[in-house]
């Protein structure tokens, strides 16, 4: 059954049902989903490409907001105490939203774009920008088994077993 607890200790691997149609990879969901497998670690990707690219990968979005966050703190408590900005408590608090907010979001973008693809990621984006879709299941050891095999009896013309994101 594919109730397996996911711990440090056992790697996560990302198993990829590639479909010609979403109304197959939507029956390959339903599939896992009376299988069992927890919904959120399996995910449907049909219209966003870039989305596609990202499968099996890792991204630093987080990473990169809270580094963005903490540049932004910086700032402005050095405009507060160094730059006479604290004078003004009313400009105080709207620079340090716009500042903190805005090394924030661009924090997310950079860590983001800093995240490493995994082998088929350009497989994957050329699959959904031609109308396929494809359905990623996160699982380890003997339930990625069970996913690989759900999924090619749901009728994946293909079906690709990436490394987890700590393998990349």
């Amino acid at each position: 059954m594919a109730h397996a607890t996911i711990t440090h200790h056992a790697p996560i691997k990302t198993v990829v049902g590639i479909f010609s149609s979403d109304r197959k990879a939507v029956d390959a969901m339903r599939s896992l989903d009376a299988a069992g497998f927890d919904a959120d670690r399996v995910q449907l990707t049909a219209d966003d490409p870039s989305r596609a690219a990202e499968i099996g990968g890792k991204t630093y979005a987080l990473e990169g907001g809270i580094g963005g966050l903490i540049a932004g703190i910086v700032v402005v408590v050095g405009f507060a105490v160094w730059g006479n900005l604290a004078t003004n408590p009313v400009g105080l608090v709207v620079g340090a939203v716009g500042v903190v907010g805005g090394l924030t979001a661009i924090g997310f973008v950079v860590g983001r774009e800093m995240g490493r693809h995994a082998p088929d990621a350009h497989l994957f984006a050329g699959v959904v920008r031609n109308g396929g879709a494809l359905v990623s299941v996160q699982c380890v050891a003997e339930d990625c088994d069970l996913a690989t095999r759900m999924l090619g009896e749901a009728g994946a013309r293909d079906v690709r077993d990436e490394p987890g994101a700590e393998a990349l």
